[in-house]
C-alpha cells in the first residue's frame, strides 16, 4: 500500500494558531480500497480490473484514478512517471457515497507486445471539497491510496540469481547482490533465504523475519538489487554464500 496525506489549508490563520499552541489533528482514514495488489496480461480479459473504493466517512468523497508507471532502483529506491496513456479507467473521476462504495475499471491498453512485466501504481486520490460557507475550519486532510499493478505477458518467469556476498557494513548482516534475469517481476519475500558460512554452518531467513528485513520486496525483470540481511551473532560472515529459494508469485489468472 501507498498512502500520501495531504493537508489543505484554506484558513491559514487558523492553522497557525493550531500549531502554536501544539494542537494536532490527527485524520482517520476515510477510504478503502481493494484489491491493493493486482496482475494484469496485456490482452484478453485478464487485461482489466474492478477496483472498489469504499467511503468511511458520513459524506460525500470526491476521488479521482490516477496512472504511473513505477520502476524500482537498486537500493529500493522507486521513481514514478505518467503513465495515463497505457491505461483506459472508468469512470476516471467518482463521488463515493457517505458508507458506501464505488466501482471502478481499470483496464490496460498500452503495447500489447511486451516481452516483460511492466510495474505501476494506479492511484486513487481523494479530492478537496469547497467548504466555503459552511462551519467547517478550513482544513482538510486528503488521502491518497496507491494500488500496485503489474503487467505481464502470458508465460513469463522470474529467475533470481545471487551474484555477490560480502559482510555488510552493519554487524550481523550480509550484504548482498542479486539479479533477475528471468522476463517476470519478482518478490524478494517470496520464499527463503539460505546462508552457508565457509565452514558449512547454515541458517535460514523466511517469513515475517523476512519481510521486516526488506522494506521494498520487488525486482523488475533484468534489474539488480543489493540487500542487506540480518544472520545470527554466530554466524562467520567472511566467505559466506547464499541461496534465494524463490516461490513463484501466482497471478490468480
Amino acid at each position: 500500500m501507498f498512502m500520501k496525506l495531504f493537508r489543505a489549508d484554506r484558513w491559514r490563520g487558523l492553522a497557525a494558531a493550531l500549531l502554536a499552541f501544539g494542537l494536532l489533528v490527527t485524520p482517520v482514514l476515510a477510504m478503502r480500497v481493494q484489491p491493493m495488489s493486482y496482475d494484469l496480461t496485456p490482452t484478453g480479459r485478464g487485461a482489466t480490473q474492478d477496483v472498489r473504493v469504499e467511503n468511511t466517512n458520513d459524506t460525500p468523497m470526491p476521488v479521482e484514478i490516477r496512472v504511473e508507471r513505477r520502476h524500482i532502483g537498486p537500493n529500493g529506491e522507486e521513481t514514478r512517471e505518467p503513465a495515463e496513456d497505457d491505461f483506459i479507467v472508468f469512470p476516471p473521476q467518482g463521488i463515493v457515497p457517505p458508507n458506501g462504495f464505488q466501482n471502478f475499471r481499470v483496464q490496460y491498453v498500452g503495447d500489447p507486445t511486451i516481452s516483460q512485466t511492466r510495474l505501476y501504481v494506479v492511484t486513487v486520490a481523494q479530492l478537496p471539497v469547497n467548504t466555503t460557507g459552511s462551519e467547517s475550519s478550513g482544513v482538510q486532510f486528503l488521502f491518497n491510496l496507491g494500488t500496485s499493478v503489474a503487467v505481464t505477458p502470458t508465460g513469463a518467469t522470474a529467475n533470481v540469481q545471487v551474484t555477490s556476498v560480502e559482510p555488510a557494513a552493519e554487524p550481523g548482516k550480509l550484504h548482498i547482490t542479486v539479479i533477475n534475469r528471468g522476463n517476470r517481476y519478482a518478490r524478494l519475500h517470496n520464499g527463503s533465504w539460505h546462508f552457508t558460512t565457509a565452514g558449512g554452518a547454515t541458517q535460514t531467513l523466511e517469513g515475517d523475519d523476512l519481510r521486516a528485513a526488506v522494506s521494498q520486496p520487488l525486482i523488475e525483470p533484468g534489474a539488480t538489487r543489493i540487500i542487506d540481511l540480518p544472520v545470527g551473532q554466530d554466524f562467520v560472515r567472511e566467505g559466506a554464500s547464499a541461496r534465494f529459494e524463490f516461490v513463484p508469485i501466482s497471478s490468480g489468472r
